[in-house]
């Protein structure tokens, strides 16, 4: 299950990691309010309930941190997280949690991110145990908090994460490299806007029955496509690209059957464009951003295509 942390605001990032701390450190762990919080989100201070196991729990006073970042491909290998001398642990987190560590605040710090676990997270602990002076220190990053909200039902539906954030998922990396391609192969220097309009049979009737009104049809996706559908569609015609016209077959074989499952969410189509088009976008913000013009594109090329969308 992918809950999408990312899509949370760093407060409530905060939120969401305190209360998970209060099933698995217990009930006393307490949130610090927003501010200048001296490297700490939260703490508690006792006997664990269940961490680092149930058999052998951490004692003492707990610091919790919470560290939020809304880049979906952000892992612990990222230089500004560990690496660099002016990344995240090493010149914002380490000064403060050494001045607890001094000031006897501290015997156990936690530190959580929604950041993937990679092999750096076990050498990121190994430094700031060295560093701090401490033995009971843990980064716990989105793959542990993904099992910890597949175990506690009730923190997900809370912040409407997982299946209580979206109506639908679906594979969106080949629709991401096709697009990705795609704006690849555009000149540097965009034509003008063609001065035509594409028209096709029945498109009136396909628009009553999706609930599409006729001026968003009218002044955004066809402009869309007066600007972009003969270059998709050489895009997709030319040999050497199968591999991502094979992608984009795939992906409005999934988008039609899993929108028109979940078409009652959905009081009109635009807002099924608007969902799939924050979908992609919001994966990689940074990324992608370079895209978003073109993302909504690809979309209203498959609706006029008849590839998603109710026919009748």
């Amino acid at each position: 299950m992918n809950y999408r942390l990312e899509d949370l605001s760093p407060d409530d990032f905060e939120k969401l990691v305190n209360m998970l701390c209060q099933k698995v450190l217990g009930m006393g762990t307490v949130r610090f309010a927003p501010g200048k919080d001296g490297g700490r989100d939260g703490r508690f201070e006792g006997t664990a309930n269940d961490y680092p196991s149930h058999a052998a729990p951490w004692k003492g006073k707990f610091i919790i941190q919470a560290k939020h970042t809304s880049d979906y491909d952000a892992s612990c290998t990222d230089g500004d997280f560990f690496e660099n001398k002016s990344s995240i642990l090493k010149y914002d987190e380490l000064p403060k949690i050494k001045k607890l560590k001094n000031d006897n605040e501290v015997d156990n710090y936690l530190l959580f991110t929604n950041r993937k676990e990679t092999s750096k997270r076990e050498e990121a602990v190994s430094y700031l145990k060295r560093e701090i002076g401490l033995s009971n220190v843990d980064i716990i990053g989105k793959d542990t908090i993904h099992s910890w909200l597949s175990q506690h039902d009730d923190i997900a539906r809370v912040f409407k994460l997982g299946k209580y954030s979206s109506p639908f998922e679906f594979y969106d990396q080949d629709i991401r490299d096709v697009i990705k391609a795609f704006h690849g192969t555009l000149p540097k220097n965009r034509d003008a806007t063609i001065d035509f309009v594409l028209d096709r049979p029945h498109i009136e009737k396909k628009n009553s029955v999706n609930g599409l009104d006729t001026p968003y049809y009218e002044n955004i996706i066809l402009e869309d496509l007066n600007r972009y559908h003969q270059k998709i569609l050489t895009f997709l015609y030319n040999p050497i690209n199968t591999k991502y016209a094979e992608f984009y077959e795939e992906t409005a074989q999934e988008l039609k059957r899993v929108i028109e499952t979940h078409r009652e969410d959905f009081n009109d189509f635009k807002k099924v464009f608007d969902f799939l088009t924050k979908s992609l976008t919001e994966k990689e913000p940074e990324k992608l951003k370079k895209y978003r013009n073109i993302i909504p594109v690809f979309f209203h090329f498959m609706y006029y295509r008849c590839d998603i969308g109710r026919e009748k």
